[in-house]
């Protein structure tokens, strides 16, 4: 069910550098919210809605984690405690959250840790999974706000799980690429998770292709397992959206099944089955 809402923000809060999250009291598409899936907020008088991630839905309430890019964003980062907004959502597909406890590897890029917190949060058990999250800077690392524990306690859970973070300058956790830290670990996981820029995806879809790739200094070697987690991950695109319900085609892509529309195919698909050198952001 898509519900169209009008929201009151509840709290507000820049938790990193060029980074808002906003808390909505939102009940029907909070109910409703399943990681990977994302709502349309119209931003002041803008033409356009901005899509943007779930980052939280609980209890009612739903938690948007985003970046500062433009006008749209720019107005909703302002918002104060009290104001309302139109909200449409929860809008297409989400994450497939396993039905047992075994190994999960979520890899996040930039803003595409997001949704990954509402899956990790949504784990049946958050022990068994690894969070390997890349930024630019540790200022740009996101770590969970007091006032997100207070609003949604149930967020604690993504305390359980392993949170492996890199850097590329090495101001905090190692310095280097999500896919340098996490490949190693591809080998021993049962469900694997993306969600980053297209770049990274780009660099992903390496993996695939040969049987060596150079990571940093060192050759690392792609076992056949790897190769087959790797294809089978389930990846959250982040591409441009007109509509957000499919009537546009703005932000439909090529897969090894035909075009596809990101807002309603998606956003989340099996990441071997995207044709990622065609992708456009």
């Amino acid at each position: 069910m898509i519900y169209e809402a009008t929201a009151r923000v509840l709290h507000a809060e820049h938790p990193g550098r060029d980074m808002a999250l906003v808390v909505l009291d939102a009940p029907d598409i909070s109910a409703a919210a399943q990681p990977g899936q994302f709502v349309m907020v119209r931003c002041g008088d803008l033409t356009l809605k901005r899509p943007l991630s779930i980052h939280m839905a609980f209890d009612g309430r739903l938690a948007l984690l985003f970046r500062i890019t433009g006008s749209g964003t720019g107005w909703l980062s302002a918002l104060e405690v009290g104001a309302d907004i139109c909200v449409t959502g929860p809008l297409g597909h989400g994450y497939t959250i396993p039905a047992s406890s075994n190994r999960s590897l979520l890899i996040a890029g930039g803003m595409g840790i997001a949704p990954l917190y509402f899956l990790a949060a949504r784990m049946l058990d958050p022990h068994q999974a690894t969070i390997v999250y890349r930024s630019r800077c540790g200022d740009e690392l996101y770590w969970t706000p007091d006032a997100l524990r207070a609003l949604m306690p149930q967020v604690a859970r993504v305390d359980d799980v392993e949170m492996l973070t890199a850097t590329d300058d090495g101001s905090a956790g190692v310095r280097g690429s999500a896919l340098g830290v996490a490949l190693p670990l591809l080998e021993r996981a049962e469900h694997v998770y993306l969600c980053g820029p297209i770049g990274m995806c780009r660099a992903a879809n390496d993996y695939l292709l040969v049987d060596d790739i150079t990571t940093g200094s060192r050759e690392v070697a792609c076992s056949s397992r790897t190769r087959e987690r790797l294809a089978a991950a389930e990846v959250s695109l982040e591409v441009r959206m007109g509509c957000g319900v499919g009537a546009c085609y703005a932000c439909s892509i090529s897969t090894r099944t035909g075009r596809r529309k990101v807002c309603t195919d998606g956003p989340v698909f099996r990441f071997g089955d995207v044709h990622w050198e065609e992708v456009r952001t």
